[in-house]
Formats: structure tokens, C-alpha cells, sequence
């Protein structure tokens, strides 16, 4: 009866030890996978190891580990990717459509129409100044546009006279110099009666009306459809003609300005399609056609700006909002590996590619000690007693045989939903 109690008591301690060892290697395997360069190494490095494993990490695993976390493997193919380059960016305004309005002439603001963030079309007016100079300069066309009537008509009687030979040709040519000097100065202030926006229209009949239909004020127009994004003045403010009043902004248009990467620039030409993607609406995207490559380099980020052209007719994208983008680019045969076989290091990828190299794994088992049993140990060292080999061993753990995994690095180029070409580095070919 002893015995069998002896013996249960044996196969419990086993089934839990064994139980433990699971854990324990379970968890040597899943902080390698999530410590990258600090993991807990598992292989036992040997002097001459040193060298290679300084080109590059490897690790070796069971095959039984290899069940216990799942680890699937894919062969390097030949895909037909009709893919994308994912790249970043940032929207800007079309500085066709950001504009800063002001007066044409100095004066004070009598009247100011619209509120900050108000929508606003071309032609509407924003604000009145009211200026005095401007009755001066109507009153001058008036006198001047007098004076060209009747020049003209006095040129134009002498010389139907000279044409009848009765006229003096002296005196038709001062009239014609008047004539010409009268005209001359009618047409230049019609064209500062239209910088000022007034209508000489309005001066037709004014030989026939007692009062001078004179316009005291100068509305200040919106010269595009947008939205008021700034207001910069206030009623009574004195303002001149390098005064910013207002900035309006339209953004029913925006630039996207991506930055692509030196080694995709060859897949990159004016015209393709890109799809941009915002964090802000994670389940809408936004399309757009490239309409500029710009020519010049960035060295610090190995980069080029690109111009996508999107319509934004319903306001979404803002300016300097920080999106990413997918570039469709032609479908080829390229060298590619499933998405989830790629691994990240910061800005760095690579793969684990399996070899037919087998190496020792040594697993360290859990020491599980009594209070007895420390007591022991301590008693041990304080005569200066050795370990024996077999305690030595058992302290050294189980040693099997692991598959040794290669980590190498690649660039990657085109991708799709499923597949990334890689451009390799270090020697990697079709069927590893």
C-alpha cells in the first residue's frame, strides 16, 4: 500500500513537472517572438558561432515548438501582383484657391457683411470703405468724357471742311492732337473707374440730369467661392491698399503631398491612381490621380513629393491632416511572400527563413525546491561540498534537436491584400 502511494505520489510530481516544462518552454518561445534583439536566447552559442551570428540573428526550434505556436511556413514565389506602394503625406490647400483679400484704395471700413467661417461666392461683396477721393476721381471722368464729346465733334467738322477744301489743315491738326489728347484721357480713368468697380454706364445722361450720380463707397469682393477663414479688420478701421482684410479658403479641391521612397520612384508616373486613407475616417477613402512629380530630392528623408489632385466636395480632408495612401501600379511578376511572414524592426523588415541546419536547444528546467531541500543546499555549500555530474545535468536541462531559422533582411516594393514583393538583401531565392 506504501509502495502504491509511493509510486502515484511519483507520477504526480512527473505530470507536473512536465507540465511545467510546457510553461516554461511556451514562454522562452513566446519572448522570443516579442523581444526581437533582447529575447532570451535559446541556442547554445559556441565560440565558433560567434562570427556568423554577428552578420545576423538565427534561432533554432523544436519541432515541437514549432507546433506549439502555430508557426506555418510559405515558400518565396513568383506572384502576378497587380499591387500598391503604401506611402504617407499630408493635404494642403490649392494656393489656387486660398486667397487674401483687400481694398484697391485706402479708406475707412463703413460696413462689414460676413462673420468668420462664413461661406462666401466670387463677386459677393465682403465690406464697404467709404473714401472721398473717389468722388474726385468721377468727377474727373465726367470732365473728361465732356471734354472728348466736344473735341470730337469739333474735329470731326473740320475735317469734313478740309475734305471740301475749305477748311485751314492747320487748324485740323491742333484738333486732331486735341481730339486724340481728349480721348486718351477719357479711356485711361474708365479703366480706374473699373479698378474701383464703378460703372461708367452711369455717367451716360449725366448732361441731362441736374444732380451727379457720384458713388462715394468701394465694396471690397470676394474673388472666390470659399469659406472666411480669417477677419482681420473691424468697422472704423482705417485701411489701405496693402491692408489683408480677409483670407478665404476653398477646399472643395485639395493637394495631397506624398512622400515616395527613392526605390519606388521608377514604378511612379503622372496620371496613376492613388487612394487616400485618413485615421479620422477609418472606413471611407478618398480618390485621386497623381497630376505632379516634384523635381527635387529630399537626401535627409530619401525621399520625393508627389501631388495627388482629390476632389473634396464635401470638406472632409483639411488641411495639414496627416494621411496615408495606396499608388496602384502596374501588375507584374515579382518575388513575394505572404504579408504575415514579414517581421519589423522600427523601419526595417525582414523574414526567418528556414535552412536544413539542425543545432542543440538546451531547456533550462524550472527548479522546484522544499524548504527541506534549500536548507539542504545551503548546508552543502557551507561544507564546501561539490554538485555531483548528475545534479549538474539535471540543473543544464534537456537537450533536443532544433531546426535552425535564418533572420534576413529585405526591402519590399508593390503589394496587395494578401502578398509583399520582397527585394532581397542578403541571397534569397524562389522556393526558400
Amino acid at each position: 500500500m506504501i509502495n502504491k502511494i509511493f509510486i502515484g505520489r511519483n507520477l504526480n510530481i512527473k505530470k507536473t513537472l512536465l507540465h511545467i516544462v510546457r510553461i516554461f518552454i511556451f514562454l522562452q518561445c513566446l519572448l522570443f517572438l516579442s523581444c526581437g534583439n533582447n529575447k532570451i536566447d535559446v541556442i547554445e552559442k559556441k565560440p565558433e558561432q560567434k562570427k556568423e551570428n554577428d552578420k545576423g540573428t538565427e534561432v533554432a526550434l523544436t519541432e515541437d515548438q514549432i507546433k506549439l505556436m502555430g508557426i506555418e511556413f510559405a515558400k518565396v514565389e513568383n506572384q502576378n501582383l497587380s499591387g500598391y506602394i503604401k506611402v504617407t503625406g499630408e493635404v494642403s490647400i490649392d494656393p489656387d484657391q486660398d486667397s487674401k483679400v483687400g481694398g484697391l484704395i485706402p479708406g475707412r471700413i463703413k460696413k462689414i457683411n460676413i462673420k468668420e467661417g462664413s461661406f462666401v461666392r466670387a463677386g459677393q461683396v465682403l465690406a464697404i470703405i467709404e473714401n472721398v477721393d473717389l468722388v474726385g476721381i468721377q468727377t474727373d471722368y465726367i470732365t473728361a468724357k465732356n471734354e472728348y464729346e466736344y473735341t470730337k465733334q469739333e474735329y470731326e467738322r473740320q475735317k469734313k471742311l478740309s475734305d471740301d477744301n475749305i477748311g485751314s489743315k492747320k487748324s485740323l491738326a491742333e484738333l486732331e492732337a486735341n481730339y486724340t489728347r481728349a480721348l486718351t484721357n477719357v479711356k485711361a480713368l474708365e479703366q480706374k473707374l473699373s479698378s474701383y468697380k464703378i460703372s461708367k454706364d452711369r455717367f451716360d445722361d449725366n448732361y441731362k440730369d441736374t444732380v451727379i450720380n457720384v458713388q462715394r463707397y468701394f465694396s471690397v469682393t470676394a474673388p472666390i467661392s470659399g469659406n472666411v477663414v480669417s477677419r482681420m479688420v473691424t468697422v472704423g478701421q482705417f485701411v489701405d491698399p496693402t491692408t489683408d482684410m480677409f483670407r478665404i479658403v476653398n477646399t472643395s479641391t485639395v493637394y495631397v503631398y506624398l512622400n515616395v521612397f527613392e526605390k519606388d520612384l521608377s514604378k511612379i508616373s503622372i496620371g496613376q491612381k492613388a487612394v487616400i486613407e485618413s485615421s479620422t475616417y477609418p472606413d471611407e477613402t478618398f480618390d485621386g490621380i497623381i497630376s505632379n512629380l516634384n523635381k527635387i530630392f529630399d537626401d535627409a528623408s530619401r525621399t520625393v513629393k508627389i501631388r495627388v489632385t482629390i476632389n473634396n466636395k464635401f470638406g472632409k480632408l483639411l488641411p495639414n491632416m496627416f494621411v496615408t495612401a495606396k499608388i496602384y501600379v502596374d501588375e507584374k511578376d515579382v518575388l513575394a511572400v505572404p504579408k504575415s511572414a514579414l517581421e519589423s524592426e522600427g523601419e526595417n523588415k525582414f523574414v526567418f527563413l528556414k535552412t536544413n541546419e539542425m543545432k542543440d536547444v538546451i531547456f533550462a528546467l524550472p527548479k522546484v525546491e522544499s524548504e527541506e531541500e534549500k536548507k539542504e543546499e545551503k548546508e552543502k555549500e557551507g561544507q564546501g561540498q561539490t554538485k555531483s555530474q548528475a545534479e549538474l545535468d539535471k540543473e543544464k536541462g534537456e537537450v533536443k534537436k532544433g531546426i535552425v531559422f535564418k533572420k534576413i533582411p529585405v526591402n519590399t516594393g508593390i503589394e496587395d491584400d494578401k502578398y509583399f514583393q520582397i527585394i532581397s538583401i542578403e541571397n534569397i531565392k524562389e522556393g526558400d
